[in-house]
């Protein structure tokens, strides 16, 4: 289950104004001085160069959480009983570690190498707490890197008795923000894998999702007997809008640490119940009863095949919301934007997302499809608007919200010409979920005094999984100096006619 998206959302925009002054363009000096204080907050790293995207607590792990207690000694009438340990070959852990063949089947994806340097910096990493804590006997690790951003790390340990996950999983809660909170990174997904060793957990979180190419990462906690396997999975969180958590990795560790340690397979019938209750997979959680929590409803006694489900079971489910047959702005809708009139509908305009700056395309949210169609106009402005079908509410937000935070500088500028892009600005726009609107204004340089300064105003709405953008621009500010009034009218316009 994921976090609320109005709740995140309402985080990432405190602070943004909807009035004239959100939308002031002061000109390019502050634009400069501006850019130059963002150029000095970044912090720049790789996946593997150990550097931390996200300012993390100190995980710290008692080895009590993970250890037995010892028993009392037995009476002198039981002394000569042994309780039996695991049977395990005489192996070094380094062959039970995943393979680069292991990681490339689980990933779907080619290209993976062993690196030298282990893969660090992960938000309340537990992999890094391993060499704390004393029950451990034995331990070995292995990191992996792919090309565009893909890392994959596996920790083994072996500890003095049959650990709990539960102490290990306890610190890593303790450290990470709760789902929903208004923190960062953002966790997204918890759940108890099944069928996996003697037991399983999952999370993914998110560093930053209004970053784009901010990173998704995942965290396994497998456990075999004495033998704990944890893995690590970091990518571009673009990789998984709207996807579920995938347990092929943390599968494929599990099969490769028990047949090799064991001799056999601890691999059944794997399945995710999600920790929050809301039933993904099989079986209880940590902590959960088996007990049922009522009695079961209905008439035992009758018929229990129904009637056979509707519709193509093939089709999947992408949302609350589907497009609607014509999904754009009809030309009454926009027989007035801001100063402009008489719009007309151009289907034949090739466009890109060049018309309208620092708007990012939807597709690199994981969205179905996205259209687009343009708007003439006689005189001296231009319309243009894309609808986007997302899987999800969350992969849409991750789209609005990507725009609460703009560069300096969008889109080529020509060499004569100077930029300053306008801050964000929340708007509340009816029947939206979420709005971000801004304006980037364009003026003439020094050796082309001669010419007209324009104004791009966009904006970008969502409705459930249905995501709007608008972009229009003209000479001068054709918005008339109320680009926020004037988007709230088009995207609201915009969103009733692209939800089917």
């Amino acid at each position: 289950m994921t976090a609320g998206p109005d709740d995140e959302l309402g985080r990432r925009l405190t602070g943004l104004s909807a009035d004239l002054d959100g939308v002031s363009l002061p000109g390019p000096s502050a634009a400069r001085r501006r850019g130059a204080r963002r150029t000095r907050h970044q912090v720049t790293g790789g996946v593997l160069a150990g550097v931390a995207a996200v300012a993390a607590g100190v995980l710290v792990i008692n080895p009590a959480g993970l250890g037995t207690s010892p028993e009392p000694a037995p009476p002198a009438s039981l002394s000569t009983l042994t309780t039996e340990a695991p049977t395990t070959a005489a192996t070094d852990l380094g062959d039970a570690l995943l393979t680069a063949d292991d990681v490339a089947a689980a990933t779907q994806t080619d290209g993976w190498q062993r690196q030298d340097e282990r893969l660090t910096g992960l938000s309340c990493d537990p992999g890094d707490e391993l060499p704390r804590i004393s029950a451990i006997t034995e331990r070995a690790d292995v990191t992996f890197a792919a090309p565009d951003g893909l890392a994959v790390r596996q920790d083994l340990a072996r500890f003095g008795a049959d650990p709990s996950l539960q102490g290990l999983w306890d610190q890593l809660q303790t450290c990470l923000p709760d789902r929903g909170a208004d923190d960062l990174p953002v966790v997204t997904d918890e759940y108890a894998l099944d069928g996996v060793g003697d037991e399983g957990l999952m999370v993914r979180y998110y560093v930053d999702p209004s970053v784009p190419g901010s990173e998704a990462v995942t965290i396994s906690l497998v456990r075999y007997q004495d033998l704990v396997s944890v893995t690590a999975r970091a990518e571009p969180q673009e990789n998984t809008a709207g996807g579920e958590i995938d347990t092929a990795l943390p599968v494929a560790a599990a099969e490769r640490m028990c047949s090799t340690v064991f001799g056999t397979s601890c691999v059944s019938d794997p399945a995710l119940a999600d920790l929050a209750g809301t039933g993904v997979g099989a079986g209880p959680g940590p902590g959960a009863s088996d007990e049922p929590t009522e009695a079961p409803t209905g008439d035992p006694t009758g018929d229990a095949t129904g009637d056979p489900p509707t519709g193509d079971p093939t089709m999947p489910e992408y949302g609350p919301h589907e497009l609607a047959d014509d999904p754009f702005l009809t030309e009454a809708d926009v027989a007035t934007v801001g100063t402009a009139t008489g719009f007309v509908r151009r289907p034949e305009m090739d466009i890109d997302f060049g018309a309208a700056p620092c708007l990012q395309d939807p597709m690199d949210y994981g969205a179905i499809t996205v259209a687009a169609l343009g708007y003439n106009h006689d005189l001296d402005a231009s319309l243009y608007e894309w609808v986007g079908l997302l899987p999800d509410a969350d992969a849409a937000f991750r789209a609005v919200a990507a725009h609460t935070s703009l560069p300096e500088q969008c889109g080529d500028v020509g060499a004569d010409r100077v930029q300053t892009v306008g801050e964000p600005v929340a708007v509340d726009v009816a029947g939206a979920d979420d709005a971000v609107v801004w304006a980037v204004r364009n003026d003439p340089g020094p050796d082309d005094q001669g010419s007209e300064w324009t104004t791009a105003n966009v904006g970008i709405a969502r409705a459930g999984n249905i995501v709007v953008a608008v972009g229009f621009t003209g000479m001068g500010d054709p918005s008339g100096g109320d680009w926020p009034g004037v988007a709230d009218g088009l995207l609201a316009s915009a969103l009733e006619r692209a939800v089917g």
